[in-house]
């Protein structure tokens, strides 16, 4: 039963880091990147917490949730905010046309 509980615990630390983490990676994609990287802190700091807590009360599902959610807060923050840097980042590439060479000669 247990076991169940831990899958659980990770698709719900999941869900709840993703939605989060994109939720709040669209508010800041407007703003200072200084926010952006204050939340990965908060995201990293909320993660460790997490853990010890799921440590110290000797629950497994707490504990893997909390490191479920790390990497889905973090990715949802980062798809979230959805930035592209360089020379390309504000137009679309064009596409070339390639001539493919034919794979035998018709003689």
């Amino acid at each position: 039963m247990e076991v169940i509980f831990i899958l659980l615990g990770c698709a719900a630390g999941g869900a709840t880091g993703w939605f989060a983490g994109h939720r709040l990676g669209v508010i800041v994609s407007d703003r200072r990147p200084w926010r952006y990287w204050a939340l990965n802190a908060v995201v990293v700091v909320l993660g460790f917490a997490g853990n010890m807590l799921g440590l110290a009360s000797r629950q497994t599902w707490l504990w893997m949730a909390s490191i479920a959610f790390l990497p889905a807060a973090l990715t949802g923050l980062k798809y979230g905010r959805g930035k592209t840097v360089g020379p390309g980042s504000l137009e679309a590439p064009e596409l070339e046309q390639v001539d493919i060479p034919p794979l035998w000669d018709e003689d």
